[in-house]
């Protein structure tokens, strides 16, 4: 599967900057960002082209970096696609503790970035339901 890329920033303007120079000097291209604020601190979770190349640079520039796998599923880009993955996922007891998405193709198809609580599970049933997943390579490819 996928690797998410999260660094640890101060929640003070240009901290996104910064973070999105060194990727850009680093060679390295962000498919997907999400960004919470954890009040004075925050997490930004960057799905990289090149998750080894975009964890060296961030932390050669001084960075708190930590990586995890992650879970990307295609699924409808209708109403109710997310609600489809969602369901099949509570009624098999996979908790989904961050998500995000982004769309491959308008009104057809659409990428869904999970962390789950119990990786080898959800992976197992996921690709057991009918879903199509996303390789490592087809991911940080698009």
């Amino acid at each position: 599967m996928a690797s998410q890329v999260t660094v640890f920033v101060e929640n003070k303007p240009g901290r996104i900057y910064k973070i999105a120079k060194t990727l850009s000097d680093g060679g390295v291209n962000i498919r997907a960002i999400t960004i919470s604020d954890q009040g004075e601190y925050g997490l930004v979770n960057i799905l990289p082209d090149d998750p080894d190349r975009a964890e060296e640079v961030l932390i050669e520039k001084g960075f708190s970096v930590s990586r995890k796998e992650v879970i990307a599923i295609i699924m409808k880009d209708e109403p109710g696609g997310l609600a489809e993955v969602a369901e099949y996922l509570n009624k098999n007891g996979i908790n989904i503790s961050n998500a995000y998405g982004f769309i491959l193709e308008s009104k057809r198809s659409a990428v869904l970035v999970l962390e789950v609580d119990d990786f080898k599970k959800a992976e197992s049933l996921i690709n057991s339901g009918g879903f199509k997943t996303l390789s490592k390579e087809e991911l940080h490819n698009l």
